[in-house]
């Protein structure tokens, strides 16, 4: 079995309690319009340019077998996207690493052999978390994972949207310690709009989480989006209603803008704006009024 990861990081201390082994799965069936990973949208590899290391010698052009590559189009995406089939010829041709592949293909022995590395690093808190992109779309892999990582006695955390399956979500439960639930809004027509999907699949897969596993919710926190009273309020009485003690904020930021442009995708940040600092002290403050316990990040 294997499973397409688009990056892991070691010594995470924001994914879970602990140090922590975090691995980014490739596939998302969510569209958040903030979203800082567009590289992981879809469960296949994907080429990056970075038009800063492009010394103009031509050879990409060359080699490219869909001539999907040239010097005529703009500066910073020299590649026709619609004829490039993703050989990626031109990433072994350029010695100057303009062009890159995003995600790797991991057995689960080989992901297993990188997660016993670390484990001396995890004390008695750390240890894996899967995330994405959507754990939950390559669910078979993160259940297996996560099921010789309880054979190890190493902690396992999912960081999910809950959207997927509610079979496959059971069954990666069973070998789940604490879930990092995102919950983007409260309004299903809203949730639609920014995200691309209701948030009914959503909540009725976090009721579950709730009712078996340790979890805490993150809130991705975007102005004039979700930041409303309304909307924290309801957020705060879900938490309540199945007994979640957390809730993490997470202010949107615009780290992604690089990835979008390596990918030739237009940025999507120019509709958002950076939230204030008294913002997010009011959003904690109608958490914590709930008696909920509230942090910016993940304060584990």
């Amino acid at each position: 079995m294997t499973g397409l990861i688009s990056e892991i990081t070691n010594f995470s201390t924001r994914d879970g309690p602990g140090i922590r082994t975090t691995v980014f799965l490739m596939g998302c069936p969510l569209r958040c319009k903030w979203c800082s990973n567009p590289e992981t949208f879809i469960r296949k590899r994907q080429l990056y340019y970075l038009a800063h290391k492009c010394a103009h010698c031509g050879k990409c052009e060359t080699i490219c077998p869909r001539s999907a590559i040239s010097s005529r189009y703009a500066y910073s995406n020299r590649i026709d996207r619609a004829k490039c089939d993703l050989c990626f010829k031109c990433v072994t041709a350029c010695m100057y690493k303009a062009f890159r592949i995003s995600g790797t293909e991991y057995t689960v022995s080989e992901i297993m052999d990188l997660i016993r590395r670390d484990k001396v690093f995890f004390g008695n808190d750390g240890g894996i978390t899967i995330s994405g992109g959507e754990a939950l779309s390559q669910g078979e892999f993160t259940k297996e994972v996560f099921r010789l990582c309880k054979e190890d006695g190493i902690s396992t955390v999912l960081d999910t949207s809950a959207y997927g399956d509610t079979g496959m979500l059971k069954g990666i439960l069973e070998y789940t310690d604490l879930v990092l639930l995102d919950i983007k809004h409260m309004d299903p027509e809203v949730h639609k709009k920014w995200t691309g999907v209701s948030n009914e699949l959503i909540l009725k897969n976090a009721r579950i989480i709730a009712g078996s596993t340790p979890v805490r919710i993150s809130i991705p926190l975007i102005a004039e989006v979700n930041d409303s009273p309304e909307n924290l309020e309801a957020t705060a009485r879900f938490a309540l209603e199945n007994r979640i003690e957390h809730i993490d904020i997470d202010p949107i930021h615009f780290l992604g803008k690089g990835k979008y442009k390596y990918l030739g995708k237009r940025q999507p940040y120019n509709v958002f704006r950076l939230i204030e600092n008294e913002e997010v002290r009011t959003a904690l403050d109608i958490f914590r009024q709930h008696g909920l316990k509230a942090d910016v990040g993940r304060m584990m």
